[in-house]
C-alpha cells in the first residue's frame, strides 16, 4: 500500500475525530461510500519487522453501523498479530518491559506534539494488553486511574510515560560502582530478586515510586518474620535493599528511604545457651577427628583435612596455597580477609612427607591443589570441596544439627577450632596461638619481647604440640 493510501488513511482518521459518530479504528482508504477497514498502529519497535506503520483489515461492508459492531473482533485479530510478532522478536528479558522502556526513552525526549502522539500509541498498546487479558472495553483510558484496567496494562502505561520506574533497573549500575566483593553482589541481587517475587505474588507494583514504608514493612513481616527466618539472614538482605535505596538517593534524590529502621532485633546473646541450637559452633572432638581422617575420603579431601587439622588454616587459605608458598618449613599465607591473616605457619613434621609429595618439582606458581575449580565468588577455589566435605562429614556420622538451628555446629572450620583448643591446652601463650591462627585484636603481651628467631621457634613448638588422636 503506497504513500497515497497512507495519507488517505490519516485523512479518514482525522474525519472520524471531527465527527460523524464513533469511528475509532475505522477508515475508508478508498474514500466515502467504499468498504470500511479497521486500522491498528504498529509499535515503532516492530515497524522494521512487519515493514508497516499500520495494519488494515477489511470489514467487508460499506455500512458504518455494521462496521462499528464488527470492528472489535477485527481489531483483536490485528493486535494478536502484533503481539505474536513481538513475542517472536523478544529473546531476552520481559518483552512488555522492554517495549515500555523503549516508549519511555522516546517519550522523555519528545516535544509536546510528539508526546501527545505517543500517548495515543501507548494507550492503544495498553488496550491491546487489556484485550489479551480478556477485558475488552470501548471507553478505555489507561491514564485514568478510575478506569478498571488490568494491572499489567496500567503498569505498562505508567512505565512508558515515565510515571513509574522499575525498582531494579539501576541495580547493575549501583553494584558496578561499588567496592563490594562478588559474593556480596550476588547476595544483593538475590535480596532484590526475592523482593520482586514477593511484589508480584502480592499484586504490589515493583516500582521505585510505589515502594513505601508500609510496603517495606509488609515485605519484612511476610517474607522473614512469618517464615521464621533467622534475624542475621533477614538483616543481611534488608541491609542490601537499604543500601540500594541510599544509592538511589545519592544518584537521583529518591527519598525517603523505605528500608530505614526495618532490621529485625538481634538475638540477645545472654539468653542463648552455649549448648543450645542458637549457641556458637564448636571444635571437633578427638573421636570426630579420628572418624574424619580414617574414613573413605578422596585423596584431595583427605589431604586438605590433614593440613587443616595440623595448621589451623582456613579452608580457602589452603586452597590458595601455591607450591612457592610451601618452602623452608613454612606455609606462607599471602592472601587473607584481614591484615593479621597474612602470616607464616611452621609446617608440622607430620605434614612434611605430604607437602614434599604435593610440591615435588612443580612450578612455584602452580597451586598446591591444582584440580580445585575456581567456581566461587572473588576467585574462591574451595566452594566445591567445601560441599564435598559437608556430604562426607555426614556420611561418616559427624554432625551436630540441633532442632531449631540453621546449620550444624560442626563444619570444616571446626578443624581450626580443634587446632586452637589443642594448642591452648598444651599451655602455649595466647599471642603465639593468635599469630599462627591469624587472629586480630589485643592478645596480651606484644611480639616486641621476642627476637625473630625466638618467635619462629615458639610458633614451631606450638604447632608441633598439636597431635592427632591415636
Amino acid at each position: 500500500m503506497g504513500a497515497a493510501l497512507g495519507a488517505s488513511i490519516l485523512k479518514s482518521a482525522q474525519r472520524s475525530e471531527r465527527g460523524g459518530g464513533d469511528r475509532r479504528y475505522l477508515t475508508q482508504p478508498r474514500g466515502g461510500g467504499t468498504t470500511w477497514y479497521v486500522v491498528a498502529e504498529v509499535p515503532r519497535t516492530l515497524q522494521g519487522v512487519l515493514g508497516k506503520k499500520r495494519l488494515l483489515k477489511s470489514l467487508e461492508t460499506d455500512d458504518l453501523r455494521v462496521a462499528r459492531v464488527a470492528r472489535w473482533n477485527a481489531l483483536a485479530t490485528l493486535k494478536t498479530q502484533i503481539a505474536e510478532c513481538r513475542a517472536s522478536t523478544s529473546k531476552d528479558g520481559d518483552p512488555l518491559l522492554l517495549e515500555a522502556m523503549a516508549f519511555r526513552e522516546e517519550f522523555v525526549r519528545a516535544d509536546a506534539a510528539r508526546r501527545n502522539e505517543l500517548k495515543h500509541e501507548i494507550a492503544d498498546r495498553a488496550e491491546e494488553i487489556d484485550l489479551a487479558a480478556g477485558a475488552p472495553r470501548e471507553d478505555y483510558d489507561p491514564f485514568d486511574e478510575g478506569t478498571p484496567a488490568s494491572r499489567q496494562a496500567t503498569d505498562f502505561a505508567r512505565l512508558a510515560t515515565g510515571k513509574a520506574t522499575p525498582a531494579d533497573i539501576y541495580v547493575d549500575r549501583w553494584l558496578s560502582s561499588s567496592t563490594y566483593g562478588e559474593r556480596t553482589k550476588a547476595d544483593a541481587r538475590m535480596a532484590i530478586g526475592q523482593f520482586r517475587s514477593w511484589c508480584e505474588k502480592s499484586d504490589q507494583g515493583f516500582f521505585i515510586e510505589s515502594i513505601t514504608d508500609r510496603v517495606a514493612s509488609n515485605f519484612r513481616d511476610d517474607f522473614f518474620v512469618k517464615a521464621g527466618a533467622h534475624p542475621k539472614t533477614a538483616n543481611k538482605k534488608l541491609s542490601a535493599l537499604r543500601q540500594y535505596w541510599e544509592w538511589l538517593d545519592r544518584s537521583f534524590g529518591v527519598q525517603p528511604n523505605p528500608w530505614m529502621r526495618k532490621s529485625l532485633p538481634k538475638t540477645r546473646a545472654h539468653r542463648v545457651a552455649p549448648d543450645g541450637p542458637l549457641g556458637p559452633e564448636r571444635p571437633f572432638t578427638d573421636d570426630e577427628i579420628r572418624k574424619l581422617l580414617v574414613g573413605p575420603a578422596d585423596k584431595d579431601l583427605s589431604n586438605v583435612m590433614l593440613i587443616g587439622a595440623l595448621s589451623g588454616m582456613r579452608l580457602e587459605e589452603i586452597g590458595q596455597l601455591r607450591v612457592g608458598d610451601c618452602k623452608d618449613g613454612l606455609f606462607s599465607i599471602t592472601r587473607s580477609k584481614t591484615a593479621a591473616g597474612v602470616r607464616t605457619i611452621p609446617i608440622h613434621s607430620a605434614l612434611d612427607p605430604l607437602v614434599e609429595q604435593l610440591t615435588g618439582t612443580r612450578d612455584v606458581k602452580s597451586y598446591l591443589f591444582p584440580d580445585f575449580p575456581n567456581t566461587g565468588w572473588d576467585d574462591n577455589r574451595t566452594m566445591a570441596i567445601s560441599k564435598r566435605f559437608a556430604y562426607y562429614r555426614k556420611k561418616v556420622g559427624v554432625d551436630d544439627k540441633r532442632p531449631g538451628a540453621r546449620r550444624s555446629k560442626v563444619n570444616f572450620h571446626s578443624f581450626r577450632r580443634w587446632f586452637a583448643t589443642k594448642a591452648e591446652e598444651a599451655g602455649h601463650r595466647e599471642n603465639i596461638v593468635a599469630d599462627i591462627m591469624g587472629h586480630e585484636g589485643n592478645v596480651g603481651i606484644t611480639f616486641g619481647l621476642y627476637s625473630n628467631a625466638q618467635l619462629k621457634q615458639l610458633k614451631k613448638d606450638c604447632v608441633e604440640s598439636v597431635e592427632l588422636p591415636k
